[in-house]
């Protein structure tokens, strides 16, 4: 039975889906210990910070906390958008979005791109994230001891996914969605990333035209799968921004210290 609902976190979906596998588990070293989680087949969005390392370094740690929410914030409202996906934390630099038939969506693949075209021309505070997107079985589950349990999600995809996004071209794009050659197909940009359109008051309906470039195949590298032929979907349109979640950042934490909210440590 297909499942039309949706679902925020891998918990949520956990709690309330039939397990693919529920099983405890009596090891004769580790002792007893429970395995529980659903196999599924979905799109992965891995959506990781641009520069994580030089930020590390040259921001205060407080406006490094700071800045790594504003950009779980952001990434929070491209999946508030999407009603199929699933946002699961996956390190302090990056978020992994899951895409599924189970999660309601009709074409994960097609789902994980327009989020990730979504990113890319809403990213008003200048994040430029690496993206990267693969496709096949999942298994989410939960995983930790007794005292603390979480959910994670494991898989080929989520791997190169992740091998995806930080496989840097030959040059630098504004922006950068990075798929295999595979799951893109025949696929054409102008069905899979058709012009905006919208209401003008004076000159009344308008099409923007296209800011987004398919690029031809190139290979990289991806753990234990060897390497893979990928297409780079770029964008070379860019606006200055107003602000920037870096400096952003540090005009935050000035004003919290401002406020009385910050108390130094003795």
């Amino acid at each position: 039975m297909k499942s039309g609902q949706s679902y925020h976190t891998i918990e949520d979906f956990l709690i309330s889906h039939p397990l693919t596998i529920d099983v405890e588990i009596e090891d004769e070293w580790s002792g007893c210990f429970p395995v529980k989680g659903v196999e599924l087949e979905a799109a992965v969005l891995h959506v990781e910070l641009d520069g994580y390392y030089r930020l590390l370094a040259e921001l205060r740690p407080s406006e490094m906390l700071i800045y790594v929410n504003n950009f779980l914030a952001w990434t929070g409202a491209a999946a508030e958008r999407s009603a199929c996906c699933v946002l699961h934390r996956y390190l302090d630099h990056a978020v992994v979005m899951l895409f599924a038939r189970k999660f309601g969506s009709a074409d994960p693949f097609a789902d994980a791109l327009g989020t990730a075209r979504w990113l890319g021309e809403h990213d008003v505070l200048r994040f430029r994230p690496h993206m990267g997107i693969a496709v096949g079985k999942v298994t989410a589950g939960f995983t930790g001891i007794p005292k603390k349990y979480s959910a994670s999600v494991f898989g080929t995809p989520v791997m190169q996914a992740a091998a995806f996004a930080g496989a840097r071209p030959g040059r630098e794009y504004i922006m950068r969605i990075t798929v295999a050659s595979e799951a893109w197909g025949e696929l054409s940009l102008e069905e899979m990333f058709p012009p905006v359109e919208y209401d003008d008051p004076r000159q009344g309906r308008r099409k923007e035209p296209q800011t987004w470039e398919l690029r031809g195949s190139r290979t990289v590298e991806t753990p234990v799968t060897g390497r893979i032929a990928v297409r780079d979907i770029v964008s070379f349109i860019h606006w200055m921004p107003d602000n920037t979640a870096e400096k952003k950042a540090r005009e935050w934490f000035a004003e919290i210290r401002k406020q009385g909210y910050y108390r130094a440590p003795s």
